[in-house]
């Protein structure tokens, strides 16, 4: 059983990294704000986080039916809970700008 479970944890861990390019997760929890877009899944979109919605929040429901992210106007270091449970992410484009081999971007 041992066997079975690193390779799927190690797959689960390399998914996640590059699904959240951008993203942070940092907490589970809530933060009540302005939504400004949804997305589907249980990861953010790496396209929402950009320099203009840098330091600002996601909340992704995984535990639930269709899961989903909720895009909020709240700078993620001023949440202060809520009523709902979900991952919270916070956006750092520059995790996602930099050369994967070197190169540069155009």
């Amino acid at each position: 059983m041992r066997q079975r479970i690193a390779p799927a944890l190690l797959a689960l861990t390399l998914a996640t990294t590059l699904a959240q390019a951008g993203w942070r997760l940092v907490d589970e929890g809530d933060c009540p704000g302005r939504q400004v877009i949804g997305s589907d899944g249980d990861m953010p979109d790496a396209a929402i986080c950009t320099p203009g919605f840098a330091g600002k929040t996601a909340l992704c429901f995984t535990q639930v039916c269709n899961p989903g992210c909720q895009y909020i106007d709240v700078l993620t270091r001023d949440c202060r809970g809520g009523g709902e449970m979900a991952q919270v992410y916070t956006c750092e484009p520059q995790a996602s700008d930099q050369p994967e081999s070197g190169g540069s971007h155009r």
